[in-house]
C-alpha cells in the first residue's frame, strides 16, 4: 500500500494530502498560541486566530468564550 496518498478515481492525490497538512500545521500553531479553534478546517481556524488577535485573548471555540 501507497502510505500518505489518498485513493481517487483519477489515482493518488497528493494534493489532498498537502491540503490535510497544511489544516493540521495551521491547527496546531493555533493551539500552541492558546486558540481552540472550533474544528481543524482551516475557515474556523483562520475565523478563531482573526477573533483572537482582535480581542486581544485566546478564543475557545468549543464554548464560544475567551480563554483567562
Amino acid at each position: 500500500m501507497f502510505a500518505g496518498c489518498f485513493p481517487t478515481r483519477q489515482g493518488w492525490d497528493k494534493d489532498k494530502e498537502n491540503k490535510d497538512n497544511k489544516e493540521l500545521s495551521a491547527y496546531y500553531s493555533a493551539v500552541r498560541q492558546g486558540i481552540e479553534p472550533r474544528s481543524t478546517r482551516m475557515k474556523d481556524i483562520k475565523a478563531a486566530v482573526e477573533i483572537s488577535n482582535q480581542a486581544g485573548k485566546a478564543f475557545d471555540g468549543t464554548n464560544l468564550t475567551y480563554k483567562g
